[in-house]
């Protein structure tokens, strides 16, 4: 029998190395249409799927739109892992249909939108995060003065996700829960709390007291509230389930 070529070899290597491993039994392939997601979601920045554990890649949709009383606001966000933008579909903003765009650790948020007032203006969305494979995940949100633009709030939180060891059950949910708080949506509630506050608008700076931070538009509170009624509809249900007798038990 004579000896493969080097090019058969070569191409057997290739077979190897091009060789997808199979899915994770702990995270099931699925697909999801950011069309349909979003035109139902509570907030922007929803996640399109149910993973968000360590070294979990989290698409997550938004769909901004003008109109004459629409104000989104503009604020910096910090995270520690990257982040990648894109446009599935847009009219009258800054970010083209199709454009794919990888984020800095620190970056300007806002609608995107030319003119926030323009009806015929939308954008659909979809910012993408990495989650930490190894230790501790933090992210940040910043407020500037809109006279003086010096820092007025800057709001650090931890996003450490599961099951590292850094993460906080407390905050984002025990081992078990249906659906954790999404760190970024818990700390974007927690941000307009200090933002909105007497000091949050203030400026130490320059004296200019900045108007209040429109939360509402972008639905944080409204998904962390759900979160948490969602959890606590399940564990009423649990509760509410019969517990076995001793003979059951034993059968």
């Amino acid at each position: 029998m004579s000896p493969l070529s080097p090019s058969v070899i070569k191409s057997e290597k290739l077979k190897e190395t091009r060789r997808i491993p199979s899915p994770d039994p702990d995270r099931e392939p699925l697909k999801a249409n950011v069309y349909e997601q979003m035109a139902k979601a509570a907030a922007q920045l929803t996640p399109l799927f149910p993973y968000d554990h360590a070294g979990a890649i989290v698409p997550c949709g938004s769909v901004m739109f003008g109109g004459p009383d629409k104000e989104y606001g503009h604020f910096f966000h910090w995270n520690a892992v990257n982040e990648v933008v894109v446009n599935y579909g847009s009219h009258e903003s800054m970010l083209a249909s199709g454009q794919i765009m990888a984020a800095q650790n620190l970056h300007g948020v806002n609608s995107f939108l030319r003119d926030e007032k323009n009806p015929e203006a939308f954008a659909v969305i979809v910012v993408t995060q990495h989650q930490s494979d190894e230790g501790d995940q933090t992210e940040a949100l910043i407020a500037r003065c809109t006279n003086c633009k010096a820092e007025i709030v800057r709001h650090d939180y931890d996003a450490t996700p599961f099951p590292l060891p850094g993460y906080d059950a407390g905050r984002h949910g025990e081992p078990g829960v249906p659906v954790r708080q999404f760190a970024t949506a818990l700390g974007s509630t927690e941000f307009i709390e200090l933002r909105n506050s007497d000091e949050g608008r203030t400026c130490d700076t320059c004296g200019h007291v900045n108007a209040p931070f429109p939360g509402a538009i972008w639905g944080w509170g409204r998904e962390v509230a759900q979160t948490r009624a969602v959890n606590s509809s399940h564990r009423a249900l649990r509760d509410a389930a019969p517990t076995p007798t001793e003979q059951e038990k034993q059968s």
